[in-house]
Formats: structure tokens, sequence, C-alpha cells
């Protein structure tokens, strides 16, 4: 459903290590607004009616009812900016607003 990078679920990792995050699942989720979607993500308890998979070593949850927005969705972290900013990237072609990325995140073949 949702392809989780290495690069990407790292640093998930990196942060299921604060005490805040025992016992909750990665949730991942869309704000669809008239200006753009908005892409959520965080620690939450599984609710009753949620997806639970896992990509790339991270379990993550979804509600059902965003099963159709986020199907497909790719989510790397890397540089976001030319200042050298690193940052969660959404890469989802349901998005209208979807643009491919310029670099490949395709897992290379040796």
């Amino acid at each position: 459903m949702i392809t989780i990078t290495k690069s990407a679920a790292e640093e998930i990792r990196l942060s299921t290590q604060n005490p805040d995050a025992q016992g909750l699942q990665m949730r991942f989720a869309v704000d669809v607004r008239d200006e753009g979607w908005q892409y959520l993500m965080g620690f939450d308890e599984l609710s009753e009616g949620d997806i639970h998979l896992e990509s790339n070593g991270i379990e993550y949850v979804l509600a059902y009812s965003q099963k159709e927005l986020i199907e497909g969705m790719v989510v790397d972290f890397d540089e976001i900016d030319t200042e050298g900013g690193y940052g969660f990237l959404f890469m989802n072609p349901n998005d209208p607003n979807y643009q491919p990325p310029e670099k490949d995140i395709a897992p290379k073949k040796s």
C-alpha cells in the first residue's frame, strides 16, 4: 500500500526510541484542503477501522477511509531544500498536484 524507503525507515526507527512512542504505531494520513493535500505522520494508537501494514521493517497504520488517497504512496527521507535541510517526502500519484521526483528512488540493481 505505502512504500517506505530505507532512508525513511531509518529515520522512523530513530523516532521509535522516544519513550513517548512506545506501544504506538506510525500513522500516515492525508488532509485534503482547497489549497492542496497536506501529509501527516506520527505515532498513534491502533483504532477500530484501521489498516495495519508493514514496509521496509516499519509497521504502520492508516484509516480505512484514507486507503484510496494513500494507496501507492512512497515515503522517503531526503534533502528537501537547497540549503541542505532534510525531511520526509510524500510522493503520492493520487495527489492531483503530484510531480514525479527528479531523482530515481527505485532500489539500485547490482
